[in-house]
């Protein structure tokens, strides 16, 4: 692959790029905007489906109380208190009497069973017999479950018995039993009331409640155990301990892993009767059909990019690449030699430009390389040498070991001077890394310097800085032109000198030049030789200052500028810089 991309034109990696471009573009965003639409889809659907649980369980729960509310109505009617008379009082009833008493509570309860539907049958049990509606055909010998009845009188709360058949009504249907004693029996008087709820109903009324497609509902107890038949293959997965693990909170959802399939679980806990929990149940990939539409589209979309970006990129590679093949094929010419060729074009466009550039290039070609070249590499040569003679590290070190000497003499006010200056020749020399300064800037760092040094040499030699006029101070000037001179006046001029050594600097003008001096009274030198050192090409004697001077000054100002000298040893000795007023030196900024 690689090696077939580094064979191949620039046309057909055009025409590649583009392609993969716009496919990964296209893609990434139809999976980006898929997952998104999936991800808020599903998030959706899990707040729906929490949202419909909650309210569910709650119309269940409110279904379950009205079921004990009715019943709790019924045993403080006056057909059921006169029972509750009877059976403590120990009376006995004649025919009518029992007759008269069973037909009024065969009233109560008809009534509880149209007021509340969801009840198929209730029976009281007493110790003078039972009361039932006759429409509801009891079960001849079914005799009340012992235990619960016993739970019941322990408790003196209701029990709710989960789904099972009815053993004491005919037609043996799926009910719940609610078992209860009346709320007005203060002693045990063997009076118990058995209202059974229909199964059917119940699931029918959680189903209305829920919609027939939102998966499967199944009612556990406080034990975990479902309360009706769900004919569910799900009820197995509630009964496992992981599922039952995460049923902690009062509502939630979870999801969970079953028989190779990803389920979304909801849950609500209902307090009467007490925890309860109404559990739905939705097959995860059931949920996100409805998504699935979402991902056809987009994969018909990214299919659709892909072969229309595969087609129009190569014409459009053909058309956006025609002044380049001209372009090309003329440096073709070139490449044999034939310098006249050149391009045209009636547009104003980047190739257009390339095109101009290499007419020009053909023209200067062979003089623009050589100058170029000769320049970077004066430029970088100079640079370094700038840098390197920056700081001599002799200097640093004396300044740094008079700092020392001083303060362990007690001399602190010459040592934070020494400091102050040495602070402020490191931030003047390195002007925030730019190559130009002004003469202010200059002036400064090179005052800073000899205050050093006069505190390194002391009584060695003094001197003075003249600038006649302040407006050339804010002429711009190349950083460190000043230091490297007077630093050859300090080492060489006044080499072994007592004292009696004077420096000056003088900043003067003319019409076209800035003139900077530096002169001493120092041993001084032969200004021929030097000069003619300095012009010629690399000595071996040394003076590397003067030298990053002078080519420095070239480099930067051509034959602008101009370094003269002047030498009578121990009377005068003048290096003088002779700088444009005019000059386009910011280019190198």
């Amino acid at each position: 692959m690689k090696s077939w991309l580094y064979a191949s034109s620039f046309k057909n990696r055009i025409w590649l790029s583009f392609v993969l471009f716009v496919s990964a573009s296209v893609t990434i965003a139809g999976v980006t905007s898929y997952y998104a639409a999936s991800r808020i889809l599903e998030n959706k659907a899990m707040a729906l489906s929490q949202s419909m649980i909650n309210k569910s369980a709650q119309a269940l729960e409110e279904k379950l109380r009205k079921v004990r509310t009715s019943v709790s109505t019924f045993t403080m009617s006056e057909p059921f208190n006169r029972l509750t008379d009877i059976v403590r009082n120990g009376a006995s009833l004649s025919s009518y009497e029992r007759f008269e008493l069973n037909t009024s509570l065969q009233n109560a309860i008809y009534q509880m069973k149209l007021i509340e539907p969801a009840i198929a049958a209730v029976l009281v049990h007493s110790p003078i017999g039972e009361f039932y509606v006759e429409a509801d055909k009891r079960i001849a010998g079914a005799a009340l479950d012992e235990g619960m009845t016993e739970l019941v009188s322990r408790t003196r709360t209701p029990v709710w018995i989960e789904s099972h058949e009815d053993p004491y009504f005919a037609g043996k249907a799926k009910v719940l039993t609610l078992l209860s004693r009346p709320v007005s029996s203060s002693v045990y008087d063997g009076i118990y009331v058995m209202a059974n709820v229909k199964e059917e109903y119940l699931r029918s009324y959680l189903l209305d409640n829920i919609g027939d497609d939102s998966g499967e509902i199944i009612l556990l107890d406080a034990q975990g155990d479902p309360v009706i038949d769900h004919d569910t293959p799900l009820e197995a997965l509630a009964m496992q301990a992981e599922f039952q693990s995460k049923l902690a909170a009062d509502r939630d959802h979870f999801e969970i892993r079953y028989q190779g399939g990803s389920y979304l679980v909801n849950y609500a806990r209902i307090s009467f009767p007490d925890n309860w929990m109404v559990v739905n149940v939705q097959s995860i990939g059931e949920l996100r059909k409805e998504i699935h539409l979402i991902q056809w589209i987009t994969a018909g979309t990214v299919v659709l990019f892909v072969l229309l970006a595969a087609f129009l990129s190569k014409k459009m590679t053909l058309l956006l690449l025609r002044p380049l093949i001209k372009l090309q094929n003329l440096m073709k010419r070139a490449e044999q030699n034939d310098l006249t060729v050149r391009y045209e074009s009636a547009y104003k466009d980047e190739f257009a430009q390339v095109g101009q550039r290499f007419n020009r290039m053909l023209e200067e070609i062979g003089t623009l390389i050589h100058d170029v070249k000769l320049a970077e590499t004066n430029k970088r040569k100079a640079e370094i040498k700038a840098l390197q003679s920056q700081i001599d590290p002799h200097f640093l070190y004396n300044t740094l070991n008079t700092i020392l000497w001083k303060s362990e003499v007690g001399e602190h006010e010459d040592v934070r001077e020494m400091i102050v200056s040495l602070s402020l020749l490191f931030r003047l020399g390195l002007n925030n890394g730019k190559e130009l300064t002004t003469v202010r800037q200059e002036i400064d760092h090179v005052t800073q310097y000899l205050r050093l040094q006069q505190q390194c040499y002391e009584d060695v030699f003094d001197f003075t800085v003249i600038v006649p006029n302040d407006d050339m101070l804010s002429r711009p000037i190349l950083k460190l032109l000043l230091q490297p001179l007077v630093e050859n006046s300090i080492l060489h001029g006044f080499k072994d000198a007592v004292g009696n050594g004077s420096l000056r600097i003088e900043v003067g003008a003319s019409a076209t030049h800035l003139e900077l001096i530096v002169e001493d009274n120092g041993k001084g030198f032969d200004a021929a030789a030097v000069m003619r050192e300095l012009t010629v090409g690399p000595s071996r004697s040394g003076g590397y200052a003067l030298r990053n001077v002078y080519n420095r000054l070239l480099l930067y100002y051509g034959n602008d500028a101009r370094m003269t000298m002047e030498s009578e040893p121990f009377e005068r000795t003048a290096i003088k810089l002779f700088l444009p007023l005019e000059t386009g030196i910011d280019r190198h900024e």
